[in-house]
């Protein structure tokens, strides 16, 4: 039990330093786009595959990047990529291939200076370890602390983006999967 208030600690604390300024912008970004894509390895990969998961439980088209069904982007797409070190080498790719082809990169990353922090202006940086370094807010192994802060950040921006309908529960879950 005490490693749950450890980790329920650090999040507190980390939760502490996003602001509603941050949580908007990345509303208003998704808001601003007619298709939205997620990319992101890892464990940071799974909590992306999360937040398309509800972009399309709430009517946004999102996609994955990598899989199968997923279109090429265009120009006017965002996309959404997530490293905790920045230096993860195919986000930073496709990060800078789709700049290159008129996307807008929303980036997420950690507090430390980066491949993808210098090439794109992080929206949100997450003081946390990663696969590369330690980190002194965070006794969690690797990017855990990371990976959790994602999670809460995309379940803040769809509890807010869902607060604009009175029925929006009751849609998403019809376009909840039906065949599992």
């Amino acid at each position: 039990m005490n490693e749950l208030l450890t980790i329920n600690q650090e999040l507190k604390k980390a939760s502490k330093k996003i602001t509603d300024a941050q949580i908007d912008a990345f509303i208003d970004a998704v808001d601003s786009h007619d298709r939205i894509f997620v990319y992101g390895t890892g464990r940071s990969g799974l909590m992306l595959k999360a937040l398309a998961m509800r972009l399309m439980q709430i009517g946004r088209t999102a996609y994955v990047v990598g899989e199968t069904t997923t279109p090429s982007v265009g120009k006017g797409d965002l996309l959404i990529v997530a490293s905790a070190s920045g230096e993860t080498q195919s986000v930073v790719n496709a990060a800078d291939n789709g700049a290159k082809q008129g996307v807008d990169v929303l980036v997420i990353t950690g507090d430390k200076p980066s491949s993808l922090s210098r090439n794109h202006k992080p929206l949100i940086q997450i003081e946390s370890a990663s696969k590369y370094a330690e980190s002194a807010v965070s006794v969690q192994p690797l990017g855990s602390l990371f990976e959790q802060m994602l999670l809460m950040i995309f379940d803040a921006v769809i509890l807010k983006m869902s607060e604009k309908s009175a029925d929006t529960n009751k849609k998403m879950a019809q376009r909840h999967a039906s065949i599992e």
